[in-house]
């Protein structure tokens, strides 16, 4: 490699495709980040919010922070922050996406006897983004913001110092090792990407090039989801190891 690689930043999405908040340090279980996806929106019939459909556009521009997990605070765009029941009660929130909407629980250790959903696809444990495929994407696609994170919802965001690889992470083989601090991780696969990532997102304009250029040049892949073999907490700063490298 160019230069150690190091862990640049945490991300947590606390409920499933809207906004999420950046961390400091973070612990990291079985399943994944502390407070990660622990809820999912739905509108009145039930149907789960999924951004690539239109009327759920309006899904990542609210912002979602763990307040003392499982309970979670939300912000509409230019408003303050509520509790997340609010969602249900508050009726900007429906003027916000155009019908009622409210939150769910996803299943977890701690949902036993209380609604439920599952989430809208399989949720890998961890993902995770290199600075270097960003750096790619903004090369191949200048004057855009393309490359940036909002796009792509990470967990964990790696400094790559390493440029051999354009997309250094989708190059992973399955089983392939990596440590984060103390934290041991296994790659499962790239993360393949959806339209989800061509919608405008708070700080982002809608860009569809973006999963075009992908898909033409990495079969539509960014990043990669990983397992967690050891449990642990993890810092912004902590260096990241690849197994054999």
């Amino acid at each position: 490699m160019a230069g150690p690689a190091a862990l640049q930043s945490i991300w947590r999405y606390p409920v499933s495709s809207m906004g999420g908040e950046r961390l400091d340090a973070a612990e990291i279980g079985r399943s994944g980040l502390g407070g990660d996806r622990l809820w999912g929106l739905v509108d009145a019939s039930g149907e789960i919010a999924s951004p690539k459909r239109r009327r759920w556009r309006p899904t990542p521009h609210v912002l979602a922070r763990v307040a003392a997990a499982p309970a979670v605070d939300v912000r509409l765009p230019e408003g303050e922050w509520q509790p997340g029941q609010a969602v249900a009660a508050d009726p900007a929130f429906a003027a916000h996406f155009g019908f009622p909407v409210r939150l769910v629980r996803h299943p977890g250790a701690d949902t036993d006897g209380i609604e439920t959903m599952p989430p809208r696809y399989d949720v890998r444990a961890v993902h995770l983004v290199t600075t270097a495929s960003l750096a790619t994407l903004a090369e191949r696609l200048p004057g855009a913001d393309a490359a940036s994170r909002v796009r792509f919802r990470p967990n964990l965001v790696v400094d790559w110092p390493d440029r051999s690889h354009p997309f250094p992470e989708s190059a992973w083989e399955a089983g392939l090792e990596v440590t984060v601090g103390a934290v041991r991780l296994r790659v499962i696969e790239p993360c393949r990407r959806c339209a989800f990532v061509t919608i405008a997102q708070p700080d982002v304009a809608q860009d569809p090039a973006v999963l075009d250029l992908l898909t033409r040049q990495n079969d539509a892949n960014l990043g990669a989801l990983l397992e967690v073999v050891e449990p642990g907490r993890v810092a912004a700063g902590d260096p990241v190891r690849i197994a054999g490298a």
